[in-house]
């Protein structure tokens, strides 16, 4: 009886294995979900509308389904379906990477309509030109973007690492910022300039 027992618990261990499949991959439809919001929350109030805050994530209730039960959150997590709240974007270290981007946007924001600073492919900002610029003006405007890329590839490094907290998933930086380029100039304001894939600027 004990040895019908052991081999039916060995039966239904090797089905729950075969059942789920672990694969490590890139959750780009999470990223792009954080980054529409990050860079909406960013940018700030447009036509009017408040920007959105990110909410706080809800406490994990703990496992709820058979699979979760069976064999553990992490490994059913890589087999089923996730969304955009499943990467942490309200860690200390984003939400000050964040807030100092929204401080910046004011000072940003003239030049942006200006048509000074453009938005590149990589979605790093770019001085187009310092025609009208007086001294200040030239020296305060290659400060900010400067300012503003670091916080940007700052802000990509620590969503990859936060990424890389789930053994099943993976990013790199570059990842990251290339789903954020995509973002940066899809929200960007009517006015302002977009670097196109040949390297030439167009208004948006």
């Amino acid at each position: 009886m004990k040895k019908r027992s052991l081999v039916c618990s060995m039966l239904a261990l090797c089905l729950v294995a075969a059942c789920v499949t672990i694969n490590i991959y890139f959750p780009a439809e999470e990223v792009r979900n954080a980054a529409d919001r990050i860079v909406n929350e960013v940018w700030g109030e447009r036509d009017g509308q408040p920007a959105p805050t990110t909410p706080e994530p809800a406490a994990d209730a703990g496992p709820t389904s058979l699979l979760k039960m069976l064999v553990g959150p992490s490994t059913a997590w890589a087999a089923g379906g996730v969304n955009g709240d499943d990467i942490n974007i309200t860690t200390p270290q984003i939400r000050a990477i964040k807030d100092s981007m929204k401080q910046r946007t004011g000072d940003l924001r003239p030049y942006l309509d200006g048509g000074q600073i453009g938005i590149g492919e990589d979605g790093l900002l770019k001085v187009r030109t310092l025609e009208g610029l007086d001294l200040r003006g030239r020296g305060q405007i290659q400060r900010l973007v400067n300012a503003e890329n670091q916080d940007r590839l700052r802000l990509y490094n620590e969503i990859s690492n936060e990424i890389a907290k789930n053994p099943n998933r993976t990013a790199t930086p570059a990842q990251v910022q290339d789903v954020f380029a995509e973002s940066w100039q899809s929200q960007a304001s009517a006015g302002w300039y977009i670097e196109t894939a040949g390297g030439s600027w167009k208004r948006k």
